[in-house]
């Protein structure tokens, strides 16, 4: 099968939609008029003719105690004014990322398929998957968000557009899933999906959340000391090299009387990683490491709390997109130091390298 599937269709054509639905009806810049209520959360730009519409103010763009950033510096408008230029720029380079990832994966692992089915894998790679799942979607989700931001749609309008099109596209992955030979349509990893927007939603909708902000790891297993998994064929199914943790952003839950005595950029991370994963014995994994009711649950499962690291605090101010890159460097877990239990319990200077038992 080499067309592109109908999902992508449907998606690419709602965002041209979004585009220009609301072109005609736009009134130019010179005749709006300003809320003077909002007078300090415009940002003025003579040669920008969308300068003089209100937007939110900025203690309501927040990511916890952080200001949030946008690729341009710009805060949101108030309500939703489409920038048709930005909007199908942004809508040519999801559409084409769409047909390319497609055209690969039809000549790759969706190559031979059948009817639809469903496969339950819940325990599958350890529960690694699930995990990744989860990550995963909230990731594509808070990205579409940015899109619809940068594209001019107002701060809830691009949380439920961009939470919308990140469970869109996992979905769209997990149906071609139920019609490739070699897979199936997992119910747990789609309910993982689920939890995945659910959370990005959560995140908007009760502050609270966002002091807590999952992280991923990629570090190929081999580099110390474990086993990548056996077979894989690229990073995203080497399960062993994965590590996923959730940030707590420590200090702004202390008691205001406590703030002063912890530092700010710094966090603590709760882990989970899957080391040593291994299919039947004839990829060459060990006998000890063979579990036969289930041979991909043969691995080791480890449990990690580990210092992180606020890069929105740490590093310096910068030009907008700086900005914006080192708030996007908070969703990636870097080394630290760390206590990983299971199968032992080993002390990391930084994880997982340096260990020092």
């Amino acid at each position: 099968m080499n067309t592109i599937p109908f999902h992508f269709s449907i998606t690419t054509l709602l965002i041209y939609l979004f585009c220009f639905a609301n072109i005609y009806a736009q009134t130019d810049s010179t005749d709006v008029s300003i809320d003077s209520t909002n007078k300090d959360t415009l940002q003025v730009d003579s040669c920008d003719p969308y300068a003089h519409l209100p937007r939110i103010k900025i203690e309501d763009f927040m990511i916890a105690d952080n200001p949030r950033y946008t690729f341009t510096g710009e805060l949101p408008f108030l309500e939703t004014n489409i920038r048709p230029v930005r909007a199908a720029i942004a809508g040519s380079v999801v559409g084409a990322f769409y047909i390319t990832q497609h055209i690969i994966q039809v000549n790759t692992i969706w190559s031979e398929t059948g009817k639809f089915r469903f496969i339950e894998d819940s325990d599958y790679a350890l529960y690694s998957d699930k995990i990744g799942h989860f990550y995963g979607t909230y990731l594509a989700s808070s990205l579409y968000t940015e899109l619809f931001l940068w594209s001019g749609f107002s701060y809830d309008a691009s949380v439920l557009y961009g939470s919308l099109m990140g469970l869109a596209y996992t979905t769209y992955v997990e149906v071609m899933d139920g019609f490739a030979a070699g897979w199936g349509f997992s119910p747990s990893d789609f309910y993982s999906d689920v939890a995945g927007v659910a959370f990005h939603l959560l995140q908007h909708y009760v502050p609270f959340f966002q002091n807590f902000t999952p992280k991923f790891i990629y570090v190929p297993a081999d580099w110390h000391g474990e086993r990548k998994r056996q077979p894989s064929t690229m990073f995203i199914d080497d399960y062993s090299s994965h590590a996923f943790f959730m940030s707590i952003n420590v200090e702004n839950l202390l008691p205001k009387d406590m703030k002063d005595y912890w530092p700010d950029w710094l966090q603590l991370s709760v882990g989970y990683t899957a080391r040593n994963l291994c299919a039947p014995i004839d990829f060459g994994c060990d006998y000890d490491d063979i579990n036969y009711y289930n041979p991909w649950l043969a691995g080791s499962p480890r449990y990690i709390i580990a210092l992180d690291y606020d890069f929105v605090k740490l590093l310096p101010d910068g030009p907008p997109l700086w900005n914006w890159f080192k708030q996007a460097l908070n969703h990636i877990k870097f080394p630290a130091p760390a206590i990983e239990v299971g199968n032992g319990t080993r002390f990391m200077l930084l994880y997982p390298f340096l260990k020092l038992n």
